[in-house]
């Protein structure tokens, strides 16, 4: 029992040592790492922070925007990083709309006030996902 817990820790530092060297995320602990980028979660979303300066990059609301940043940063890549930020912000923007929009249909009030907010919330979904989608692309495609 005591050989299997050290020949399992060895193998998860001979993994881990590996992983330092290429851009692949994995979780340690309540944070994903990527290359000497940390991300954790925080109440006001996710923070990247470098280890190797030790200082905060940047707050994002999607754990997807801060995963981008981070592998794109790993891999020493030509980004504009004021353009994921406004992705960013516009997934926050639509998930708070399509929050306020199911809080209108559950409270609601005319019929006519519910089928408004079913339509906003629609249209609300659709752009958060649209844009989380074009964050990923940052992450598969580049």
């Amino acid at each position: 029992m005591n050989i299997d817990k050290q020949l399992a820790k060895q193998l998860e530092e001979i993994i881990e040592t590996g992983l330092d060297q290429v851009a692949i995320p994995y979780q340690k602990g309540n944070s994903i790492r990527v290359k000497n980028y940390v991300i954790r979660s925080h109440r006001n979303g996710y923070r990247l922070f470098d280890i190797a300066t030790n200082s905060h990059i940047v707050t994002t609301f999607t754990k997807t925007a801060a995963l981008a940043i981070a592998k794109l940063l790993a891999e020493k890549q030509n980004f504009e990083l004021k353009q994921l930020i406004k992705l960013d912000d516009k997934v926050a923007k639509h998930y708070m709309d399509a929050l306020y929009a199911k809080n209108t249909i559950k409270r609601g009030g005319s019929t006519e006030r519910i089928e408004t907010a079913e339509v906003r919330f629609e249209i609300a979904t659709e752009n958060a996902w649209t844009a989380l989608a074009d964050i990923e692309r940052y992450i598969f495609d580049k």
